[in-house]
């Protein structure tokens, strides 16, 4: 089989837009016709050369679009259905996966680690030579195909576009909230750096009732965008200190770093009063390592947290977030971007880079 494809080939050189061969689909994987994609934060890491991962390579793993095709051992899918791609299929088999966190699989992860599929190979080919696949899913491209477990419908009814970003974006940031934090009503909160994912961890604080929610970023833009989406205050990062003395003098509750930078891992932190919680969203660039005191967390009782993909099985969270989207309370729409056609793909990274206020997507159709 064969389907068009971004081919990232290293940083600073142009993306190859050109046909890829893909390994035939087995009993119980699925064939998707990718209609939009992502560009995410874990994407601007290896394009920015943050992470060594092996190349050439097809990035992409927050995306929607409609099955063509179904294996002979696929029953909970039929062509024709709107479905969303989960990066975090895991084995099934390891602890993890029994806890309903497969993206701490250890099997995927080091599958991600040598940019391969979940089962360690990666089914694409470049002109007969090796292709990687990016976070275990590679849809920068027109399709592809992938095990039946990382496919979740999504009941159709929502514009593909603002699917696209349930896959990843809002899945972390409202699952840090609702799943690693569990923010009760009432609660003070502070997001650090408001941009994809966490334009979704400021909605998932208002979902959850916090009393204040207060957006950090640089970003005039970006800033107002969490104004709207539910934020109570919105501040550049050299503002917060004197904003939280009027508005939580203590310190707030939670604290969640949607960067992960270890900046904006301190700022998010000192943040936080007694007892308070600091949750890393954001995935930092290789080798970057955090300056951290321990007397500062025992002597107030605060606690310092990962949270990956959400904290939660995407086949368990995304349908709690579509009932969100349904009835209002998630908003989508407003946080999508420019759309570009696969074939400009350049512009779309290079947009995305400078810090568009919206998810940048592409069309992989055109």
């Amino acid at each position: 089989m064969r389907t068009r494809a971004a081919v990232f080939h290293g940083p600073d050189l142009p993306f190859e837009i050109t046909e890829i061969e893909l390994d035939e689909p087995s009993d119980g994987d699925v064939v998707v016709r990718m209609a939009a994609v992502g560009i995410c934060g874990t994407d601007l890491h290896s394009i920015r050369g943050e992470w060594n991962r092996p190349l050439p390579v097809v990035l992409g793993h927050e995306g929607a679009g409609v099955v063509e095709w179904v294996g002979s051992d696929v029953v909970e899918l039929k062509p024709g259905d709107e479905v969303v791609l989960s990066w975090a299929p895991g084995c099934g088999e390891c602890s993890d996966c029994a806890a309903s966190r497969p993206a701490r699989c250890p099997t995927l992860n080091r599958a991600i680690a040598v940019s391969a599929g979940a089962d360690g190979s990666t089914h694409m080919a470049l002109r007969g030579g090796p292709l990687h696949r990016g976070t275990a899913t590679g849809c920068m491209a027109e399709r592809v195909v992938v095990p039946a477990r990382q496919v979740l419908p999504t009941g159709g009814g929502i514009p593909l576009a603002d699917a696209a970003l349930l896959g990843c974006a809002a899945l972390t940031g409202v699952g840090a909230v609702l799943f690693a934090a569990r923010v009760p009503t009432g609660a003070s909160v502070v997001v650090v750096g408001v941009g994809g994912v966490g334009q979704f961890a400021v909605q998932g604080a208002r979902i959850a009732g916090a009393k204040v929610i207060v957006a950090v970023d640089p970003l005039a833009e970006r800033r107002a965008a969490a104004l709207r989406l539910g934020a109570t205050h919105a501040v550049e990062p050299d503002q917060l200190r004197a904003l939280l003395r009027e508005v939580a003098p203590g310190g707030v509750g939670f604290a969640f770093d949607a960067v992960g930078d270890p900046t904006t891992t301190d700022l998010a932190l000192r943040s936080t009063g007694g007892g308070g919680m600091t949750v890393i969203v954001g995935l930092p660039a290789a080798g970057r390592r955090l300056d951290l005191d321990p007397i500062e967390l025992i002597r107030r009782e605060r606690s310092l947290v990962g949270c990956l993909y959400g904290s939660e099985d995407p086949a368990r969270a995304l349908p709690l977030l579509l009932e969100y989207v349904r009835a209002g309370r998630l908003e989508l729409a407003s946080l999508v971007g420019t759309t570009h056609p696969l074939t400009r793909t350049d512009d779309a990274v290079a947009e995305a880079l400078a810090g568009a206020p919206g998810r940048v997507l592409l069309d992989p159709s055109r």
